[in-house]
């Protein structure tokens, strides 16, 4: 997971960037969305990620290995 906050002061967006698999890692971006008290929202399809509509990061890895070879 990367983190990006921008040059700006105060910060008023943060934009991760997730690399991975499977659903472990929505996790901690839950808990970070939480303690800043913001929503997590898929850059891709610009919808929200919620606990319980999570298909937009289902779409990502699927997309990603359509298009990415898997390492082995």
């Amino acid at each position: 997971m990367e983190l990006n906050i921008g040059a700006e002061d105060p910060v008023d967006s943060v934009m991760l960037h997730i690399r991975g698999s499977g659903d472990d890692v929505l996790t901690p971006v839950f808990r970070l969305a939480g303690a800043l008290r913001c929503k997590v929202l898929d850059c891709a399809a610009g919808d929200l990620i919620t606990p319980l509509e999570t298909s937009g990061w289902h779409g990502f890895q699927q997309y990603r290995d359509s298009v990415v070879p898997p390492r082995h």
